[in-house]
Parts: C-alpha cells; sequence; structure tokens
C-alpha cells in the first residue's frame, strides 16, 4: 500500500487540530472585548442622556401686554420738539449777520462772527469748476461788506434770515432764470466766474428776505403772509454806503449806517471810555 502510514496520518490529524486551537481562542478573546467596549460605551450614552434638561414640550407665545419688567411700547413720533438749550450757543447769537466779499472774485459768505472760521465758510462756497473754489481761505482777500444787525433778544430771527439768505443763493446758483441764455454763451472758466460772482444778488436777497420774502421767516412777527404783518425792526451798516442803491427797494423797517462798528466787545470799549482813577 503506498502513501503514508496510518501512524503519521493520525499524527497529522493531532497537528492541524492543535493548530486550529489557538486560532478559535483569539476570536473568542476579540468577541468578549468588543462586547464588553459596546456595553461601556451604552452605559456612558445613557447617563449623558440622564444629565441633559428636558426639552419643552409646548412653549406659551410671549403675551404683548407690558409687564413690570418690560418696557411699554411707544408708537414712533416722526416730530421731535426743538431743544435750543442743548445746541449752546454764546448768548445773543443771531442777532448778528456779518456779510463777507472776495475783492476779486465777488464770492459771498455769511457768518455769524465778525471773524471767518475757514471750515463753515468753505462749507458755503460751491464748486462752479476747476479752481474756482480755494481749498483754504486767505483773510486779507475777504472783507467785510455789510452788517446787518437785529434788536437784543431777537436771535431766532437773526437765525431765519441768515437761513433764507443761505437757500436764496443757492438758488442763484442753480436756478438762472433770465441769465439762461447768456450763461449757454460762455465756456467752462466764464460760466464758473459768472456763477462766483454773488454780490449783487446777496445785497437784493438782502432786502427781499428783511422783506419778509421766504416760506417760514421769522421776521414776520405775526407768522402770517398778509399785507398787515409786523416785520422785526434790523438795521444794515454799509461797508460803501453806495451798495444799498442796487437793490430796487427797501421795506420800512430796514435802517441803514454809513461804516462798520468797532469789533471790540461792548465791556472794552466802556473800560476805554472810563476816566482813569
Amino acid at each position: 500500500m503506498s502513501g503514508l502510514p496510518i501512524r503519521g496520518l493520525r499524527q497529522l490529524a493531532i497537528g492541524s487540530s492543535q493548530a486550529v486551537r489557538p486560532l478559535a481562542q483569539k476570536t473568542t478573546a476579540m468577541a468578549s472585548t468588543s462586547s464588553s467596549m459596546l456595553a461601556a460605551r451604552a452605559a456612558s450614552t445613557a447617563t449623558v442622556q440622564a444629565t441633559r434638561l428636558p426639552k419643552p414640550k409646548n412653549k406659551p407665545p410671549p403675551s404683548t401686554k407690558p409687564t413690570s419688567t418690560q418696557r411699554p411700547v411707544v408708537p414712533y413720533k416722526r416730530y421731535r420738539q426743538p431743544k435750543p438749550e442743548l445746541t449752546k450757543f454764546p448768548e445773543g447769537h443771531g442777532e448778528q449777520i456779518w456779510i463777507f466779499n472776495h475783492i476779486v472774485t465777488n464770492q459771498i459768505v455769511y457768518s455769524h462772527t465778525p471773524v471767518l472760521r475757514n471750515n463753515r465758510a468753505l462749507k458755503q462756497l460751491p464748486f462752479n469748476g476747476k479752481k474756482t473754489k480755494p481749498a483754504k481761505l486767505r483773510k486779507d482777500y475777504w472783507k467785510p461788506m455789510a452788517l446787518i444787525q437785529f434788536n437784543e433778544g431777537e436771535g431766532v430771527v437773526g437765525q431765519s434770515v441768515f437761513q433764507k439768505l443761505r437757500e436764496f443763493r443757492r438758488l442763484h446758483e442753480l436756478s438762472w432764470g433770465y441769465q439762461k441764455e447768456e450763461f449757454y454763451t460762455l465756456d467752462r472758466k466764464e460760466l464758473g466766474q459768472a456763477l462766483n460772482d454773488q454780490r449783487s444778488n446777496s445785497i437784493a436777497d438782502i432786502a427781499a428776505v428783511l422783506s419778509g420774502a421766504g416760506q417760514g421767516n421769522r421776521i414776520k412777527l405775526d407768522g402770517e403772509g398778509s399785507e398787515g404783518t409786523k416785520l422785526a425792526e434790523a438795521v444794515v451798516f454799509w461797508a460803501n454806503e453806495q451798495d444799498r442803491n442796487i437793490a430796487e427797494s427797501w421795506s420800512k423797517n430796514v435802517r441803514h449806517a454809513a461804516g462798520l462798528p468797532s469789533l471790540t466787545r461792548p465791556q472794552e470799549a466802556a473800560e476805554e471810555e472810563a476816566p482813569a482813577s
């Protein structure tokens, strides 16, 4: 009989069974380890879920009624009451309006103070073309042309007149009126110079505003536009008295004076006039 003897076959069978036995033990150990890991993971998940707060089932809608800790609903007010005390203007603000004139271009700047402030004055000057608006003011080119003086305590009237004068000047710059055909024939440089020349227009505006022109002008003491409306009195001081003749007419509430008043304060002037003790 060829092949291995029966004894050899038995040894081979015994060896193969011994070789398979360690693999079965390893598989059993891995199964027990994975089962323990799954058990630990399930226990940790249960612990975390137990510590979480329960979710609210049905949350009631927020109440619209104001409570002690909730602010009441106030409707939006479009108009706010004026509070002039918050402006911190000095006493007598608006009782004087100084009109400054550029001696070369005849540009006009309005101010409540006898000294020009660079930033505020530049905001009044429009851009009418290249090199028509200076980068800063040269005080040797700007001279006071006139001064409008109101009575003491009428600063609100002066502020309203100041606003109307600026509005009228803007209309002259944007609405050309009878000069439209003439301005259309000019080139850019000539047009810029023509729009900068507002000297004659400003004098006519002063006469119109002091006579009550302009919607909401507070120089009308009665607040109505009837013919019998009383107008606040004003005095116009002119650096050149002939300038007032440029306007066609002046209302009866306006008086004229030649020469500008001194820029010294009243207290300093009183101290100078008082005899030395």
